[in-house]
């Protein structure tokens, strides 16, 4: 692998990224989005990233509706088709969470690095959703950690 080189994947990070391609091919949108990355990590549901939104008490259905929102109105779906090839879009995500998993020295590249990579551009949709709803990066990095490393619930 090189420098730049995506990191390996967790199982839950390759489920988070199905469903994001899911949604993206279901509504015809050619290049997956953060907002589709986002959805994806919502609905694997299971994943370190999900956690720290329940620890920063997120409203999750809302930030669901919010996120289809900002995907706006679908385009022409491609009935049987339920993939997308990789797209540019995703390989920006991915390399930017790599970034993140690399800051932190991990060894793998997990969902909550997809958080933190959508949450650490500001002006991206995905980081004002979550700011609505009191979620930004440094919310997420501080929950992360206590639950990365089996500690309790922050007050």
């Amino acid at each position: 692998m090189t420098e730049t080189g995506v990191l390996p994947m967790t199982t839950r990070t390759r489920v988070a990224l199905a469903i994001a391609r899911g949604i993206a091919a279901s509504r015809g949108d050619e290049d997956l989005s953060p907002e589709h990355v986002a959805l994806g990590l919502l609905g694997e549901g299971q994943n370190p990233a999900v956690a720290a939104l329940h620890y920063g008490r997120v409203d999750l259905g809302a930030t669901r509706r919010e996120l289809e929102a900002e995907l706006g109105a679908p385009e022409q779906p491609r009935p049987g088709e339920v993939a997308l090839q990789p797209t540019p879009g995703e390989q920006r995500i991915l390399e930017q969470a790599t970034a993140e998993s690399r800051r932190r020295k991990d060894e793998f590249l997990g969902p909550h690095h997809l958080l933190l990579a959508m949450l650490r551009d500001t002006n991206g949709p995905v980081a004002r959703t979550f700011a609505r709803h009191g979620f930004d990066f440094e919310t997420a990095v501080t929950h992360l950690r206590v639950i990365l490393s089996g500690g309790s619930r922050p007050a």
